[in-house]
């Protein structure tokens, strides 16, 4: 899809009512930026165990190029080396060393034809790491995704826990509103995906971003439970 499409079709759906709301200091802020990839990058963000790395999945399965959530990558590299760079061991090393490779994965995704679809995004690694970010650390002018981000909100319904993630519903439902609020503050809007079947979401996501899935064949069977993929 073309800039100008792209931004015509974000027009149309800021007049449509619904759980999606544009932020005027988005379009300033993307009117300044130089980074012409911006419009292709998609942010899917939310709460812990809401089913965001599904929906993520099951796009990469429809053949979206994806970028996976960069914290989960670097946890498993980490116990799969028996490595010390973790959250448990150095909170704030950690959390560098997932800024940094937000800020690689969006360099790189810059050779992928679009729309790219994220898990996770730079604001709110910034944001958790706080007055400990070197400011170099993220170059906001080059690192900026679609003015929209799309939000998986807390469902206690299909959460669980697993390897990885090992707290409760409660901790992750607390973390939801300081992430959401590292990308408001950062001048983005926010549409929230609806609780719903995998499909469904994944068809709400691709229809605000005016896209079709690429292969037919790999959609999956009308109401699937959206707890029946990992999240």
């Amino acid at each position: 899809m073309s800039p100008d499409k792209y931004f015509e079709r974000r027009r149309t759906l800021r007049r449509r009512p619904g759980p999606c709301r544009d932020s005027g200091r988005a379009l300033g802020i993307r009117s300044q930026v130089a980074d012409l990839d911006s419009h292709r990058f998609h942010v899917i963000t939310g709460a812990s165990g809401g089913g965001k790395s599904t929906l993520v999945t099951t796009l990469k399965e429809l053949g979206y190029a994806t970028v996976p959530e960069p914290a989960l990558a670097i946890m498993r590299e980490q116990l799969e080396c028996n490595g010390r760079l973790l959250p448990s061991i150095d909170r704030n090393a950690f959390l560098e060393a997932v800024l940094a490779r937000s800020v690689q994965d969006h360099e790189a995704a810059r050779s992928l034809e679009g729309p790219v679809f994220f898990d996770r995004g730079i604001p709110e690694w910034a944001r958790f790491l706080g007055a400990s970010a070197q400011p170099d650390a993220w170059p906001a002018g080059r690192c900026r995704y679609a003015g929209t981000v799309f939000v998986a909100e807390p469902w206690p319904e299909i959460y669980v826990r697993d390897h990885y993630r090992q707290h409760g519903f409660e901790r992750a439902a607390r973390s939801y509103e300081p992430t959401i609020s590292a990308y408001i503050e950062a001048g983005y809007g926010t549409c929230v995906i609806p609780k719903a079947s995998v499909q469904e979401r994944v068809d709400f996501i691709l229809s605000r971003v005016g896209a079709r899935a690429l292969r037919p064949s790999a959609r999956l069977p009308r109401g699937r439970p959206a707890d029946k993929l990992e999240r």
